[in-house]
């Protein structure tokens, strides 16, 4: 089996080469955006080992035609990721998670070979605020204005102000974006659907929930709360809780994401469908909190601030029946033993810059995105 994944020298690839087949042939594109690879701007060794290594922008992955010819399964992880950044740095997003896909598509229409199967990393982002109930029926509301969130009210509600419960995020729930990441994300699995049924290519789109884990760039001030909220604990930091602290999350960890990749990229049966991947549970903020100070063993310094991000959800958990279905079972690892592996392996990475963290706030500040409530 030939896998092209590109952006497969981030995260999620560093994991998913280990684990695919060690008789796969892997072609592995990267632009290394220095965003993402803030310490060194070379493919690391262990993927160097095991994959020939093209460092380009997918938009410009044309010119790579022939180390690609005879691809049996691409996985395309390369985007970028950030929802708050997405919502000031709009024509970057649009442009590499976009124009990048319809590029590579572009690709794939010239290969004397197409591939059998395409799989693309799409995001619980492009359920924007996702289903609601009132205990009756389901409901996709507009989502919180910016009106409310100023005045504290953080809870999703009906038209009439009635308080609403969020449902688990299904595959055939309405897609409605809130970010332009969740935008673009929508466009690719837009994109690759059109292409794959007129091409007769077997397309897997997942819906990643928060995913986190070992690996994940410290640097990058976008790559997440778990890592934010890991080293200002484990430093002793102070650390900033958004609106009350009580939104929800969910938390898969990066190991499980590899897995249900490969299980996808060498299933031999037509799969042509959509499927979530995320552990299954909501967690609160505030409890995420309390987990990693019990792992560290430290007191964490935070304050509930009252700021919000404009764009953000209040709930996200998936909804993991349609994977079970396809795949027999879904086993992911607790939330207290992924943070325990990714705790044993922060613990030897530099932390991250506190001044980096800040300056990410600042530009979310000047850009409007970042506000406070009032009164």
């Amino acid at each position: 089996m030939k896998v092209l994944i590109t952006g497969g020298a981030g995260f999620i690839g560093k994991w998913l080469i280990e684990k695919l087949p060690p008789d796969a042939e892997i072609i592995v594109v990267d632009l290394l955006d220095k965003q993402v690879h803030r310490k060194s701007h070379d493919f690391a060794p262990e993927i160097k080992a095991r994959a020939t290594c093209i460092q380009a922008d997918v938009q410009e992955i044309e010119a790579h035609k022939a180390a690609i010819e005879g691809t049996d399964v691409v996985i395309h992880l390369a985007s970028q990721t950030g929802t708050g950044q997405s919502m000031y740095e709009i024509s970057r997003y649009v442009q590499h998670n976009a124009n990048g896909t319809a590029k590579l598509l572009e690709l794939i229409s010239t290969l004397e070979q197409k591939p059998r199967r395409i799989i693309l990393s799409s995001s619980r982002a492009v359920y924007g605020d996702g289903a609601y109930t009132d205990g009756k029926a389901i409901y996709y509301p507009k989502g919180r204005c910016l009106e409310t969130l100023q005045k504290g009210l953080w809870e999703v509600c009906s038209s009439s102000g009635e308080p609403l419960t969020a449902v688990s995020m299904q595959e055939t729930h309405l897609t409605k974006p809130t970010s332009v990441y969740g935008l673009t994300k929508l466009w690719q699995e837009q994109l690759l659907q059109s292409y794959c049924e007129s091409q007769m290519i077997d397309l897997v789109t997942l819906r990643f929930q928060n995913v986190y884990g070992p690996k994940q760039e410290l640097g990058n001030p976008y790559t997440g709360i778990i890592g934010i909220f890991t080293n200002a604990i484990a430093q002793g930091n102070p650390l900033e809780v958004f609106e009350d602290g009580l939104m929800t999350r969910d938390f898969v960890f990066v190991g499980d994401v590899a897995e249900a990749v490969v299980k996808c990229a060498t299933h031999e049966e037509t799969l042509d469908t959509v499927m979530n991947i995320g552990m299954g549970q909501a967690v609160t903020l505030l409890d995420v909190i309390q987990t990693i100070s019990e792992i560290v063993g430290k007191s964490a310094q935070y304050t509930v601030s009252g700021r919000f991000r404009v764009g953000d959800i209040r709930h996200a958990v998936a909804d993991m029946s349609h994977y079970k279905t396809v795949f027999g079972s879904w086993l992911p690892t607790s939330l207290k033993d992924g943070l325990t592996q990714y705790l044993d392996w922060y613990l030897g990475q530099e932390p991250l810059s506190q001044a980096a963290l800040q300056a990410s706030f600042k530009e979310m500040e000047r850009t409007g995105l970042l506000l406070t409530k009032q009164g």
